[in-house]
C-alpha cells in the first residue's frame, strides 16, 4: 500500500516552505547574539533539513491541505494557456528553467576551474616557515603555494589541502593560525558542501533567496571552522588569533583584486565582508557555556519541525460541483477505490484512506470496471 507520492502540489510545497525555512535561518546568522546563545550547527542544521525538505518533496496521503484554490487557479490559467496547438506556456517555463540550470551549470564549473588553473599556475616562492610547519601535520598532505598573485590565504581540496598563501611577512604564529584554520576546512568537508551549494544554486537559479542562502553558508562555514578551531585557545591566543585576522585585512588592501569569485576556495578573510568579520570577532571574545539542556530542546524542536512540514501540503480542496449525480466511493479491484463527487471522477483511493474520517461520508459501492 502506498503512502506517499510526488506530485506538482508536493514540489510546490517544499519550494514555499524552504523559502520559508531560508528568511528564518538568513535573518537568524545575522544576530550575533543567537549564534551565542545557540551555535553555529544549530543554523547548519537548520540548512541540512530545509535543503533536504526541498530535494525530498514527499506528498503524504493523510497529509493536512492548505486550500490555495485562489492561487492555483489563475496560476493554472497562465501555465496551461496554449500559444500553438501542441506548444503550452508550461512548456516554455520548464524549458527555460531546464536551459537556466544548463548555463548556471556551465558558469559556475567554468568559473571553478579556471579559479583553481589560475591558483595552481601562479608564481611561487619559497617559504621555509610554512614548509616547516607543514612537516608538522599528519591529517593531511599540504600543498602550499606563496605567490605575490595571491589576494588572501585561501584553501579548496578533498584529501589534499591545497593552500595559497600572498607574499605576507608574518611570525610562526601567525602563519600556524592561518595554517590550522585552512586545514579545519578540509577536516570539516567544506569543498564538498560548496560543491553541492553550486548544483542546488544552479538547479533553482530563478529562485534569489537560494543565492542568498549560499553566500550565507560560505558565512557560516567560517564561523564554524573559527568555533572548532577557537573553543580550546586561551584568552590571550584568541586575541593573537583575531590579531592575524586583522593584520590579513590589511594586507589585502596591497594586494591584487581577486580575479575569480571563490566558488570552490574558502578564505581566510573577506574584505568585502565587513559584518561578517565583526561577527567573528565578537562571537570568538564573547564565549558563553552553553546550556547543553537548551541546546537539545532546541536540536529537537527544529527535527520535530522539519518532521511535522510533511504533514502540510499546500493544493487545492475539494469543491463541490453543481453537476447532477452521486458522490460515492467505487470498489473497482481489490484493493482499489475510486471516488466520484456528483457523478464526476475525482481521485483514486487507497483501502487505509476510504475507512478514514474525511471519506467515511460517502458510500462504497461494489463494482467493476
Amino acid at each position: 500500500m502506498k503512502l506517499f507520492n510526488i506530485s506538482i502540489f508536493s514540489v510546490f510545497s517544499s519550494i514555499i516552505l524552504f523559502n520559508f525555512a531560508a528568511l528564518i535561518i538568513i535573518l537568524s546568522r545575522k544576530k550575533t547574539a543567537f549564534i551565542i546563545n545557540y551555535g553555529i550547527n544549530l543554523l547548519l542544521l537548520s540548512t541540512l533539513l530545509a535543503f533536504i525538505r526541498l530535494i525530498f518533496p514527499i506528498d503524504l496521503y493523510n497529509a493536512k491541505i492548505i486550500d490555495i484554490h485562489q492561487i492555483y487557479r489563475p496560476l493554472k490559467l497562465f501555465l496551461f494557456f496554449q500559444i500553438t496547438d501542441q506548444l503550452f506556456v508550461y512548456q516554455i517555463v520548464l524549458s527555460l528553467w531546464a536551459l537556466g540550470t544548463v548555463s548556471f551549470l556551465f558558469y559556475y564549473s567554468y568559473t571553478s576551474i579556471l579559479e583553481i588553473y589560475r591558483l595552481n599556475h601562479t608564481h611561487c616562492i619559497p617559504c621555509p616557515t610554512l614548509e616547516t610547519l607543514c612537516s608538522k601535520y599528519t591529517y593531511a598532505k599540504i600543498i602550499i603555494t606563496v605567490s605575490p598573485d595571491i589576494d588572501v590565504p585561501k584553501v579548496w581540496g578533498f584529501y589534499k589541502c591545497h593552500i595559497y598563501f600572498p607574499n605576507y611577512t608574518l611570525s610562526s604564529d601567525e602563519w600556524k593560525f592561518i595554517l590550522d584554520h585552512e586545514v579545519q576546512h578540509i577536516k570539516l568537508h567544506d569543498t564538498f558542501i560548496k560543491i553541492l551549494l553550486l548544483f542546488l544554486t544552479a538547479l533553482f537559479w530563478w529562485n534569489p533567496i537560494m543565492h542568498i542562502l549560499r553566500k550565507d553558508i560560505d558565512q557560516m562555514l567560517e564561523l564554524r571552522c573559527d568555533s572548532k578551531l577557537t573553543q580550546n585557545y586561551s584568552l590571550e591566543m584568541q586575541i593573537q588569533y583575531l590579531k592575524t585576522i586583522l593584520k590579513i585585512l590589511k594586507g589585502v588592501r596591497t594586494s591584487p583584486p581577486a580575479t575569480f569569485p571563490n566558488y570552490l576556495t574558502a578564505s581566510f578573510v573577506n574584505h568585502s565582508a565587513y559584518a561578517l568579520t565583526r561577527q567573528r570577532f565578537e562571537i570568538i571574545l564573547d564565549k558563553k557555556s552553553l546550556n547543553k539542556t537548551k541546546i537539545l530542546l532546541c536540536y529537537s524542536i527544529t527535527i520535530l519541525i522539519f518532521i511535522c512540514s510533511y504533514f502540510i501540503i499546500l493544493q487545492p480542496a475539494e469543491k463541490k460541483t453543481v453537476e447532477q449525480g452521486p458522490s460515492l466511493i467505487l470498489h473497482t479491484v481489490q484493493n482499489e477505490y475510486e471516488l466520484y463527487i456528483n457523478g464526476v471522477f475525482y481521485k483514486k483511493l487507497t483501502q487505509k484512506e476510504i475507512y478514514s474520517n474525511k471519506y467515511s461520508k460517502y458510500e462504497i459501492i461494489e463494482g467493476s470496471k
